[in-house]
């Protein structure tokens, strides 16, 4: 039994602010270790289930927020930031089931604490197939294209409930509730270790039941960022098409490969907004 673990920051318990989440800030050392703590109960819940073999993959900001040598022994970490299937890398078809730890709602989200669509600073909003999406949406299509079902997700309320109407047969634990983009009621960290611990537990138990999302023919993706400059810089990339001023669009039938373009967009982006800032 093999599990993958996707594990983002902005989800985790007692995460409430983006000084909370970026190198350098005033609360960021002490949050990556909620960060490394809750990923840790994850992949104990899911050996006390049976997995043999664990990868975590790195999925926020510069994506090097783990703490290496406090992360559970039996788990292979993917630290880095340059990656071609970015929140998903490492996953391949052999996988029984994905994790998605410390996840949010996306950009928009009423309430959702911290919430965004992979570039904060860069993206307005992101629909795939015609509908907004989030992070989760996105990575399980790309889940969906190696056929691995998503059996698990944490985060706040407002993500896990859009998880459960989208991904059939998911398990979620919501660690606290979002009363504002900066405000949460949220668990102890312990409260929501032993709840992401127990739920990982039955999420690998339940794998086999759980089906993978279909994969579709054609994934239409389109991105309204924040500033004109960005949609224009982007749309130089062949097979881009600029819808209007702040839009863009970019059509594939494979999402391992869409990975790899979108990495590139949010790279121009970032350059056409004329800041480094993730």
């Amino acid at each position: 039994m093999k599990v993958f673990i996707s594990a983002d920051m902005e989800g985790i318990s007692g995460v409430t602010d983006w000084e909370d989440t970026i190198p350098g800030k005033r609360t960021y050392e002490y949050s990556r270790r909620l960060l490394t703590q809750d990923v840790n109960a994850a992949i104990e819940g899911a050996l006390e289930a049976g997995a043999t073999e664990i990868v975590v993959n790195e999925s926020h900001g510069p994506m090097r927020n783990l703490i290496p040598d406090e992360l559970h022994p039996k788990a292979e970490l993917v630290r880095g930031f340059y990656k071609p299937l970015l929140m998903m890398q490492g996953l391949d078809e052999t996988f029984d089931a994905i994790f998605f730890i410390g996840f949010h709602g996306k950009a928009g989200e009423k309430d959702s604490i911290l919430n965004h669509t992979f570039l904060g600073s860069c993206i307005q909003r992101l629909l795939l197939n015609g509908e907004e999406a989030s992070e989760a949406d996105f990575n399980a299509a790309v889940a969906s294209n190696f056929k691995v079902p998503v059996t698990l997700l944490t985060g706040d309320q407002q993500i896990c409930e859009d998880a459960k109407k989208k991904i059939p047969g998911i398990h979620t634990v919501a660690v606290k509730k979002g009363i504002g983009a900066f405000t949460a009621q949220s668990l102890h960290p312990t409260v929501a270790q032993e709840k992401i611990r127990a739920t990982a537990k039955l999420a690998v138990e339940s794998a086999k039941s759980i089906q993978p999302l279909k994969k579709e023919q054609l994934y239409t993706i389109d991105i309204e960022f924040k500033h004109t400059n960005m949609a224009t810089v982007v749309s130089y990339m062949p097979t881009i098409e600029l819808l209007d001023g702040r839009t863009i669009r970019y059509v594939t039938d494979d999402l391992i490969e869409g990975s790899k373009v979108l990495m590139a967009i949010l790279l121009l982006a970032i350059q056409g907004s004329n800041s480094m800032t993730l």
